[in-house]
């Protein structure tokens, strides 16, 4: 259960630097042929959107690889305890990006 969860926060951090970098390249291209205007907000704003997501999907990996160390060492030692505070302040991390950024797409 616990490489499948690793291999869940992994497929999830590709998933979020991928798509950062899409955003981000994306952006810089509809800038770079004139399509819009650099002071657009908007997409201005995309291009640092994107840019977060890759830095968010790394410190994923990254908390992701020293959960799994510590939640194997705690089944190893037969002690492994939940931490339901670890991801009660993940998915209130998800809810307030993702009620912010629908926010920025309905009134911006």
């Amino acid at each position: 259960a616990n490489e499948r969860t690793h291999l869940a926060y992994l497929r999830t951090a590709i998933s979020l630097v991928g798509f950062g970098i899409t955003l981000n390249r994306f952006a810089q291209w509809l800038i770079q042929k004139e399509r819009i205007g650099t002071t657009t907000v908007p997409l201005v704003d995309a291009r640092h959107v994107g840019s977060f997501m890759v830095v968010l999907g790394l410190l994923l990996l990254a908390w992701s690889l020293y959960r799994f160390w510590m939640v194997s060492k705690d089944i190893e030692h037969g002690r492994f305890v939940a931490h339901d505070r670890a991801i009660f302040i993940a998915s209130m991390g998800v809810l307030v990006i993702g009620g912010g950024s629908a926010l920025w797409m309905f009134f911006f």
